[in-house]
């Protein structure tokens, strides 16, 4: 990132932002206004990003904190969760006729936006009080999406590959890119759920017993440490490809043993739950976690731990586990609350799935062309290209091949290319988009 990036939003635009978020329903994704809080939130995400990244007031938490708007993001990632699972199949058994598969992408990269603003937040303790019951629906939110993951079901590295096959039709390039914005906010929900642990101990009980009996994510980060889905091994013997900072990269078999970003969250998310005093008494044991957590013990190389030193306190702990077979934990007496924004959707949509499915593979999947328009000006006004450029500090990646690339389309310059031959292959795919958002500079620029 560059240094000289400090600010994406004034402050009197950033607080605006905020204080109008609003919760929506599940039949309201893919309306006007709720593209256009959308397109606020995308904002607000990469002004936070850019204050955590420099070290600077973060001006993006305070006005969330001060306008109490936590609750509502949670809101909107429960709804788009639960419009991923019950409405987005019913619509991907209809047929498509779409010419781009732009307005479906950004719909669901929102969920991304989402968790990646809330993994920002979250990191900071007094934003778990503000959150206050919609805790509940975050914990069974994450816990979903790290079983899934966990699963097996799925090649992960062929299903978080970003590329791009001309041969594709808008259908193939929705389910495609569906999975992979799947697997990257599993992958953030890892750190949400870490810093939900440290910080349990200021809110209610009922959130420590979730988190740590009802989900069970000690034994949940256990088995993702045991038989990690981003790391596999390579075409050639002594390389692996390894999944961190959204791209899976080639390294050697000394390389692989170094901690990623993720591996790392999960170690001290171990430590916590296991060690900390507000976990471990309320943690329940039986014969099944506790056979999974011992797998651990066969982790424990100098390799990791010099990388972090304090994990022999958890290795000690885990030889006495093995030896002692510590008793359970007797469980609380409390009662268990529902998370009520789960229920509430569900219940304001059932029996309704397939009308709201109707509805929005006509107002998203198969949008006019003056919506499309309106959307691309949209995104032309949120991402200036050359700002994001000195956002992201790795290399862009070719629309067509997936290589490095070093040109971009002259014309709306939003695609990466690494030659003119990738550059014409991806134009049938390309062009639609690019004339939109081409007009829409020209529209600004007058």
């Amino acid at each position: 990132m560059s240094e000289g990036i400090q600010s994406v939003l004034y402050y009197n635009e950033a607080e605006a932002y905020v204080e109008g978020l609003r919760a929506y329903q599940i039949k309201d994704i893919g309306s006007d206004k709720w593209n256009s809080q959308r397109d606020h939130v995308d904002k607000l995400n990469i002004q936070a990003v850019v204050d955590a990244t420099n070290n600077v007031e973060e001006s993006i938490k305070e006005l969330v904190l001060t306008h109490e708007k936590i609750p509502v993001l949670v809101n909107e990632v429960v709804a788009l969760d639960l419009w991923k699972r019950q409405v987005l199949p019913l619509i991907l058994k209809m047929e498509f006729n779409a010419q781009t598969s732009f307005p479906a992408y950004v719909t669901m990269f929102y969920e991304a936006t989402l968790v990646g603003l809330l993994e920002v937040l979250l990191y900071h303790g007094e934003c778990h009080e503000a959150a206050g019951d919609t805790l509940h629906d975050l914990l069974q939110y994450c816990q979903q999406k790290l079983v899934w993951i966990m699963s097996g079901d799925e090649d992960w590295h062929e299903v978080s590959t970003e590329k791009t096959d001309v041969s594709e039709n808008p259908h193939q390039e929705v389910v495609r890119r569906h999975k992979k914005i799947s697997f990257d906010v599993a992958i953030k929900c890892i750190a949400i759920v870490r810093y939900i642990a440290e910080y349990s101990k200021d809110v209610s009980l009922g959130i420590t017993t979730k988190l740590l009996n009802t989900y069970d994510f000690p034994a949940i980060f256990a088995s993702l440490i045991d038989n990690p889905p981003w790391k596999v091994k390579g075409e050639t013997p002594g390389e692996w490809l390894k999944y961190d900072n959204n791209k899976w990269n080639k390294v050697s078999s000394d390389e692989v043993v170094e901690l990623s970003k993720v591996e790392g969250q999960l170690w001290i998310g171990m430590m916590t739950f296991l060690m900390s005093d507000h976990c471990q008494p309320n943690y329940q044991l039986n014969s099944s976690n506790q056979a999974t957590i011992l797998k651990l013990r066969s982790h424990f190389t100098p390799v990791l731990l010099d990388q972090l030193p304090v994990l022999v306190n958890l290795q000690r702990y885990l030889e006495e586990l093995a030896i002692l077979s510590a008793p359970a934990s007797r469980p609380p007496l409390i009662l268990e609350q529902i998370p009520e924004l789960y229920a509430s959707h569900e219940a304001a949509c059932s029996g309704k799935w397939k009308a709201i499915a109707v509805q929005h593979f006509n107002d998203i999947f198969c949008m006019s062309k003056d919506r499309l328009m309106k959307q691309a000006e949209q995104f032309c006004n949120i991402y200036d290209m050359d700002v994001m450029a000195d956002l992201v500090s790795e290399t862009p990646r070719c629309e067509s091949c997936g290589s490095p690339a070093a040109k971009r389309c002259s014309s709306c310059a939003a695609s990466w290319y690494c030659g003119r031959e990738c550059q014409v292959n991806h134009w049938p795919k390309h062009k639609e988009l690019c004339k939109e958002i081409s007009k829409t500079k020209q529209t600004n620029k007058t």
